[in-house]
């Protein structure tokens, strides 16, 4: 028997929550802030800071949420629609400097904070990341400052993660040769995107018989916004649709899926080059965790009587 989310018990239990979840389910507009994620403090911060040499600063934000109709993440695409009551995980960012005093640290050695995001036309990078972890993973958070992080968060410890990024190369003005979509930061700033390319989602399944493969990368999507005073992407958000993610698993998988409460680590890095690991868990907005729990509550009673 596999140790999945059966599309019956998922439809059913998660339509109780998206029934009246409203703070849990509206659009998504590129910036965590303004659609009232959960804060999880500073990538360079003690207790969040994992690992990476760039000194990139962001500060950190989770979301769980059921689909609603009308919002758009409702999105018509045949069998790989995303449909109103579907699970969606997100992580995303927002820049924002921090010194050593503030993060809890005595200082900061190496690369100065984002003194690696561009400054010179035509702007390309950095790479967002987010790896989204199962119960089964083991990442842990630095003991010593950035940039000497000794915290964990290899894919190896991640107990079965789904990997979403963007581009590393994305840039201004025009596409970079050799991208899949015809995205720049600034041409399509505040709009909800599939990735760029196939490889851009990695599932790493973890389970007997463990293979890592690409979904279809149309169950992740990206939308970030783009300061052009400023030259620089500013916020960012990037979604793993679960659901979705059962739909087209295969038949046979047995393993974990990513879930509300997991650790998710969240990454900046330049190009392919320094980044920065920020650890940090998936939690609901305050408003909507009643919700989610009784959500689940119910697929437990479902099983139960199955």
């Amino acid at each position: 028997m596999r140790n999945r989310i059966t599309p019956m018990y998922l439809t059913v239990g998660l339509a109780l929550v998206a029934t009246t979840a409203t703070a849990a389910s509206v659009s998504v507009t590129g910036n965590p802030v303004l659609d009232a994620w959960a804060f999880g403090g500073n990538s360079l911060e003690k207790g969040v800071y994992a690992t990476g040499t760039a000194n990139y600063a962001f500060d950190v934000y989770t979301t769980g949420l059921t689909i609603q109709s009308g919002s758009n993440l409702e999105i018509s695409d045949g069998a790989l629609s995303w449909l109103a009551g579907d699970l969606v995980l997100g992580a995303g960012g927002v820049f924002r400097s921090i010194t050593a005093a503030e993060a809890g640290w005595t200082a900061f050695s190496g690369t100065a904070v984002n003194s690696l995001l561009p400054t010179t036309a035509p702007y390309s990078g950095p790479k967002l990341q987010a790896k989204f972890g199962t119960s089964a993973a083991t990442w842990y958070v630095s003991t010593v400052a950035p940039g000497a992080g000794n915290g964990s968060s290899s894919s190896a410890n991640g107990g079965g993660r789904v990997q979403v990024r963007t581009s590393g190369f994305f840039r201004t003005g025009t596409p970079t040769p050799g991208q899949t979509e015809p995205w720049t930061w600034d041409g399509n700033s505040g709009q909800l995107l599939v990735l760029d390319k196939s490889d851009h989602i990695l599932w790493n399944t973890n389970w007997p018989g463990s293979i890592s493969i690409s979904p279809d990368k149309r169950v992740a999507r990206m939308i970030w916004i783009w300061d052009d005073t400023a030259k620089q992407v500013t916020s960012w958000e990037l979604l793993l649709n679960v659901s979705l993610l059962d739909r087209v698993a295969p038949d046979d998988y047995a393993g974990l899926f990513p879930a509300i409460g997991d650790k998710v680590i969240l990454t900046v890095q330049n190009g392919d080059a320094a980044f920065t690991d920020a650890l940090t868990t998936i939690v609901p907005e305050p408003a909507s965790t009643a919700l989610v729990l009784l959500g689940l509550g119910s697929l437990v009673l479902i099983r139960k009587r199955k």
